[in-house]
């Protein structure tokens, strides 16, 4: 396969969207919610917390995950995750009235979270390695791609919700993730460090930014610099503005008087809005600079995220569309900006300890809502966005990009 894909690596373009789109499941659970009141018993704040849940376990077994592809075949490993994460779904349908959400946690955000998170560096940290020359573009086709599959999925899940039910639509769900992935995991094997060398160069010889450092740092060497814990802290504080949004946004349409189905389709559309954002921010920061386009895409998710909080009617489903394009255009950033940081040979590793940023905010969600609550009421989720954006941008804009130096 090592050898096909040194001469086809372009397949992985294709096959690493399919794998991320499986993974984008609890993002689409705006689309379940209201079902799931109706099926566990749950309450509407209960149920809108199996996102960020999933997330949580997510990025913390990503660390594992990472470890295990550097250490092992990212085809062996991505197998298991492949197996793991739709049981969660398969899970989930089989579960009925009276169940608690303790129960919920466990029986799908574990193997949800676990699944993905040993599945997806196993897809990122391979495609990454064959692209390092073009790391930004290489990132924005697998984000792109799964977001537009995403997008005709939320159509397919709220047809199958109306048609199938609540629990056969999980159950179906989970089953095309689970033939879906194994299929692709055949293609998930990491090229020889001389090929990632060659790609690295051709990397430095087209970017008009400020010099781009490809030295090596393992994982403890990252955790010794201050750009690891500004991009890390970035993260975290960034996540909230869409985190807290975007599993009630259609609950949250309604009740600013847009119509139902109009609030469906305001979820489908931003993703494919967000596909343009997560192909074409990264590929422009191939040669602008990560750093540069981050602040960018920060300030603009900002300036969406305070209008958000007031707007009504059709205003709601433009600006939350605008604001899922500016979300994606800037996470799509941070795993290649973690690889110019901190080089191509540990990332499966480092970029684990990256994205941990989401489980530790996602934990953090909870605790920040209760505290808040009390003093913005109904604007809490966009009071704590607004705020973490602000501190994300003051964050990325003093990160020191030539982290060379810091290797002499």
């Amino acid at each position: 396969m090592k050898s096909y894909l040194e001469k086809n690596r372009n397949i992985l373009l294709i096959i690493a969207p399919f794998i991320m789109f499986t993974a984008s499941f609890p993002a689409m659970w705006s689309v379940f919610q209201a079902a799931s009141v109706e099926t566990y018993g749950i309450t509407l704040e209960e149920s809108a917390m199996l996102f960020p849940m999933c997330t949580a376990f997510y990025g913390v077994f990503y660390i594992l995950g990472g470890r295990l592809q550097d250490k092992f075949s990212p085809q062996i490993i991505s197998r298991i995750g492949a197996l793991i994460m739709p049981a969660g779904i398969v899970a989930m349908s089989m579960l009925g009235a009276g169940t608690k959400i303790w129960q919920l946690y466990l029986a799908f955000c574990l193997p949800f979270g676990l699944g993905c998170g040993i599945m997806v560096p196993c897809v990122i940290t391979p495609l990454l390695k064959w692209f390092a020359d073009k790391n930004g573009f290489a990132m924005g086709i697998c984000s792109a791609g799964s977001s537009v599959m995403f997008m005709i999925m939320v159509y397919r899940a709220n047809y199958m919700l109306k048609t199938f039910g609540f629990s056969k639509s999980l159950l179906y769900i989970g089953l095309m993730c689970f033939a879906l992935r194994q299929v692709c995991c055949t293609f998930l094997v990491s090229p020889d460090e001389k090929y990632i060398a060659e790609k690295s160069a051709l990397a430095a010889v087209k970017s008009h930014s400020a010099k781009v450092s490809r030295a090596d740092f393992t994982t403890k060497e990252m955790l010794k610099t201050k750009q690891y814990y500004m991009l890390f802290l970035a993260g975290f504080c960034a996540a909230p503005a869409y985190m807290l949004i975007a599993p009630g946004i259609v609950t949250l349409a309604v009740s600013r008087g847009l119509d139902e189905n109009l609030a469906v389709s305001t979820v489908a559309l931003a993703s494919g809005v967000a596909a343009v954002g997560k192909f074409v921010v990264p590929t422009v920061s191939d040669r602008l600079g990560r750093k540069k386009c981050s602040m960018i895409f920060l300030s603009l998710y900002l300036v969406l995220s305070v209008a958000l909080m007031k707007v009504a009617g059709m205003a709601v489903m433009v600006c939350y569309i605008a604001l899922v394009f500016a979300h994606g255009g800037w996470g799509t950033l941070i795993i290649p900006f973690s690889n110019d940081l901190f080089g191509f040979r540990y990332s499966g590793s480092n970029n684990g300890f990256i994205t941990l940023y989401s489980t530790l905010s996602s934990f953090a969600m909870p605790l920040m809502v209760s505290f808040a609550t009390p003093f913005f009421a109904e604007n809490t989720n966009h009071i704590i966005g607004i705020i973490g954006l602000v501190a994300a941008l003051a964050l990325i804009g003093f990160i020191d990009t030539d982290t060379a130096k810091l290797k002499k």
